[in-house]
């Protein structure tokens, strides 16, 4: 998949750092869509998460069905699939929404390329039907509309902070 991103502007870095605060402040929720999120060509995937818990006990019961007997390696898999299922996919699941939210909120390219690959949806905590799903919506109009209060310049606020301690040291 090809992503066009060009490099952001003023006002969409502004718009990206309000997304960061709102969603640092939990007034932004994220939910992802795990089956488009969680496969080969997602920016977010990690293969071994998928490859491992499967392949590991299906190893280990082959080889306990070679060394001791049929009934205790079909057992074993059986009874660790169902600990897969039951436990490490709920646990699997949290790692890849907090490996979704740290990615997005990493820089702007990252953010407007998983925005691209689809499967996220941005939500209001404080308005649960205001919502913006990707990629058909605009993130960065869901950002003004509901938190441009957070859209500020930290530049600026410092410099107008300065500003009247240099008048001050030049008057004296």
């Amino acid at each position: 998949m090809i992503y066009n991103i060009k490099t952001p502007n003023k006002a969409e870095k502004l718009i990206f750092n309000a997304f960061k605060k709102a969603l640092s402040e939990d007034k932004l929720r994220l939910y992802i869509d795990y089956s488009k999120l969680n496969r080969p060509g997602s920016p977010v995937y990690d293969p071994w998460e998928n490859l491992l818990p499967i392949l590991t006990p299906t190893i280990i019961g082959l080889l306990l069905i070679i060394s001791s007997n049929v009934i205790i390696g079909l057992s074993f898999i059986v009874i660790m699939l169902m600990i897969y299922s039951s436990y490490l996919k709920k646990y699997f699941s949290h790692r890849l929404i907090e490996r979704t939210k740290n990615y997005i909120i990493y820089d702007y390219e990252n953010c407007e390329k998983l925005w691209q690959f689809g499967g996220i949806v941005f939500v209001n905590a404080d308005n649960k039907n205001r919502g913006c799903v990707s990629p058909e919506g605009d993130w960065k109009e869901f950002v003004v509309r509901n938190f441009a209060y957070l859209m500020t310049d930290n530049n600026n606020e410092k410099n107008k902070d300065e500003e009247p301690q240099a008048d001050k040291s030049a008057t004296a």
